[in-house]
């Protein structure tokens, strides 16, 4: 890894907000909060800058090795811990990191406050702009609200951030970790810089780590260093105390200043002031004013703004996953874009859903009538182009592929094509179906009208698995965490692996798996979530299979 680096003078006076003025018509009240709570960077620019290191993750990859230290602090106990510090006799007992004042993490305050002040004002500036989003998914999760500071020294929360090891986005996702978590990475979309997909994806990564290391400390050494090569060094020296780890130099040296580094960080912010750092105040945030619409795949960001009379550099700035200047063409399932607020979004109808026919209670004139057919034949002739009638199998495809390239599921395309299962391998040049024939069509039809669910009138029973906790459950059911003390006669609200609770307010069904069902119709056709599904019915994959009864929740 590397060195404390000469850090770059490079500023961002030159991506300074565009004018509202650029508009060709005057914005809003509203409008205008909105854009003032947006730095549009200019292209030029921001590589530039790329190429000097200004929005690689250097606050996480500084590192600095003990004689280093030492010489700054003047003092050989670089881990002693000073007055102030926590007392750690129940280590995992406490919420979050004890707080361990040391003179490792006084080094870093340093850090922050004199050689690097310039850099963290501005890394200040940007997380206060998405801190709340942030700290409100995380408690959503059950996670302390604290690991905001983590994305602070990874990225400065800029969101199109890259380190020199492929690491994107705020939180540094690598490719092969960001798609276990489910952001989706491909050539027209890149899910890691999506505020609200990637901080969802750690929330789950954190988790994991901590279920499993049992303490903050480690969980953010797996963070920075791997959760294997942390299990590793446990097994091998006998500990799980991290303090113990650094101390005896059985970590990476970056990893051992990565929680002192954090606590650094949570010190300067808190004690912002004191420092002479100034906390932005600003009525309106970026993402505050806007929401998540449905819109058609392969649609120009340019005709979108148009329509909506924004500024297309601002579309883009709301919408940082995406890599090209359209809405992606292959999305498994509907596209949402992010745009302003609804007062504005109502110019994207026309974008979100196809023009319907209008009905006529009398006859039509014949210029009428032209006009609504040549209408309809137009959008006949651009769906027949966007979704064929056969497929030519290419090199590499699979029904799976070829399937989430026509948004189908790979079970209807192999039922069109008369297979056994989806799991049917394809050859190259062979032609696929994408539509069924009408007796399927019929036939589905039919077993759809008569689902199997027997409905009792207890609630459901869940037995607890590893990792599991009240609040999680809570808000898996949408349920109150005291109903569930209450119900089950728990006092501390603690619960143990193979427990049996009871979740009130559930009611029991039990739904026999029809051809053609998959999860996620099954968890849409009685609103319950798919997690929620699978935790119940203790699915270890996602996948179910026709005559199979699962339970569901009919309240």
């Amino acid at each position: 890894m590397k060195k404390i680096s000469v850090l770059s003078t490079l500023t961002l006076s030159s991506m300074l907000l565009m004018s509202c003025s650029q508009m060709k018509k005057t914005p809003s009240r509203e409008m205008s909060s909105l854009m003032e709570t947006v730095q549009i960077e200019d292209d030029e620019v921001f590589e530039k800058a790329q190429q000097n290191g200004e929005y690689t993750h250097e606050m996480a990859e500084a590192d600095a090795d003990d004689d280093s230290i030492k010489t700054t602090v003047g003092d050989a106990e670089i881990d002693k811990e000073l007055p102030d510090s926590e007392n750690n006799e129940v280590p995992y007992a406490r919420n979050f990191l004890a707080k361990k004042n040391t003179k490792r993490m006084q080094f870093w305050v340093d850090y922050f406050t004199k050689q690097n002040r310039d850099r963290m004002q501005r890394f200040i500036n940007n997380g206060e702009e998405y801190r709340h989003h942030i700290e409100a998914i995380f408690e959503a999760h059950g996670l302390p609200k604290e690991l905001y500071f983590v994305g602070l020294i990874e990225s400065g929360y800029y969101l199109g951030a890259r380190s020199h090891a492929s690491a994107v986005g705020p939180w540094q996702f690598i490719r092969g970790t960001g798609a276990r978590y489910g952001l989706k990475i491909t050539s027209e979309i890149d899910e890691r810089q999506d505020l609200f997909k990637s901080t969802k994806a750690a929330a789950m990564y954190f988790k994991d780590m901590h279920n499993v290391l049992s303490s903050w400390e480690l969980a953010l050494a797996g963070y920075n260093a791997g959760e294997y090569g942390i299990i590793r060094r446990i097994m091998k020296h006998g500990t799980r105390d991290f303090y113990e780890l650094s101390r005896n130099k059985h970590l990476p040296s970056e990893t051992i200043n990565y929680v002192p580094k954090v606590l650094a960080a949570m010190h300067v912010v808190n004690n912002a002031e004191k420092y002479g750092f100034v906390i932005p105040k600003k009525k309106h945030r970026l993402f505050d004013l806007t929401e998540l619409k449905p819109v058609k795949k392969n649609i120009s960001l340019v005709s979108v703004a148009r329509r909506m009379n924004i500024d297309v550099a601002l579309l883009k700035k709301l919408n940082p996953e995406l890599r090209r200047t359209s809405t992606p063409r292959h999305f498994a399932g509907t596209y949402y874009l992010r745009v302003p607020k609804s007062k504005y979004s109502y110019r994207l109808d026309e974008i979100a859903a196809p023009v319907e026919v209008a009905k006529f209670s009398k006859p039509e004139s014949r210029r009428d009538l032209n006009r609504r057919t040549a209408h309809v034949e137009k959008e006949a002739k651009v769906e027949t182009e966007v979704k064929p009638k056969l497929h030519h199998v290419r090199r590499g495809e699979t029904l799976v592929s070829i399937a989430r390239k026509y948004n189908m599921t790979p079970r209807e395309l192999a039922m069109a094509n008369d297979f056994k299962s989806w799991r049917t391998r394809v050859k190259i040049g062979q032609r696929l179906k994408l539509e069924e024939r009408d007796e399927q069509k019929v036939a589905t039809r039919t077993v759809a009208q008569t689902p199997k669910v027997k409905v009792t009138n207890r609630p459901i029973v869940y037995k607890v698995k590893r990792g599991d906790n009240l609040t999680d459950l809570a808000r898996l059911f949408d349920l109150n965490v005291s109903k569930i003390k209450t119900a089950n006669n728990l006092k501390r609200g603690q619960i143990q692996v193979g427990q049996k609770i009871v979740l009130p307010g559930t009611q029991k069904g039990i739904y026999t798996v029809r051809k053609g069902d998959h999860l996620t119709k099954v968890a849409r056709e009685f609103n319950q979530p798919i997690e929620a599904l699978v935790k119940i019915n203790s699915l270890k994959q996602r996948s179910i299979y026709p005559g199979q009864k699962i339970i569901v929740n009919m309240d």
